[in-house]
């Protein structure tokens, strides 16, 4: 007698579009841990997030959203925070204090930093390749953009990386907002910590993997 079991193994898929900066934190990631979940891609520029299935995954209408199962998750940190965490990855970090630092550079990014940097990128890489005219940055908005890296640039005077000596989701958080650095023409001159930090980054295997499958996107 043969006794089958079933057993039923839920796939992971991740709502994102790849060239808005918290869906570039997730393929980062994704990169980083080599997992291959399923992308189900959102096009913005055609209103897909205000379709009513995906409205009923994230009522807010934003990218990414990871689902498991049952599980449905919002907001990009949160979702590096589970991914690192259930893949018992060493970019989240086993020591409490460790974690502390991370999440509080997580939350600050997610506010302040978001502010500062988000606009740049995407008003003159992002929006154009959608379509639409590039958008310069006002004084008022610029200063936000050297607020904000003035204050990563103290940060990194304080550790190698982001939060802690070693590379955490942080790091990889923060990273996706200057993956179009030097196509935005960002401004970078005056932050040796910062341009240090960059190049570290930029020769690990899951950074330039992901730089260069959006630079393809962005030459299609």
């Amino acid at each position: 007698m043969c006794w089958c079991i079933h057993i039923k193994v839920n796939i992971m898929k991740i709502y994102i579009n790849p060239l808005t900066v918290n869906s570039i934190k997730v393929l980062l990631l994704c990169n980083a841990l080599k997992i291959t979940p399923e992308f189900e891609e959102i096009a913005l520029n055609k209103r897909e997030q205000r379709s009513e299935k995906f409205l009923a995954l994230n009522p807010d209408g934003k990218v990414p959203v990871l689902q498991v199962g049952e599980v449905v998750l919002t907001e990009s940190n949160a979702i590096l925070q589970y991914l690192a965490n259930i893949h018992n990855s060493s970019l989240w970090p086993v020591d409490f204090s460790a974690q502390a630092k991370v999440l509080r550079l997580l939350f600050w990014q997610s506010n302040y930093f978001n502010a500062g940097l988000s606009p740049l990128a995407h008003r003159k890489v992002v929006m154009p390749f959608w379509g639409f005219a590039t958008q310069e940055l006002g004084v008022e908005q610029m200063a936000k953009f050297h607020q904000a890296v003035s204050a990563l640039e103290a940060q990194l005077k304080e550790s190698t990386f982001v939060a802690t000596e070693s590379i955490s989701i942080a790091d990889i958080s923060f990273a996706a907002f200057f993956i179009f650095a030097e196509k935005a023409e960002m401004p970078l001159g005056q932050y040796p910590n910062t341009q240090a930090w960059l190049k570290t980054l930029a020769i690990q295997p899951w950074f330039s993997k992901t730089k260069a499958y959006l630079d393809h996107i962005l030459t299609k």
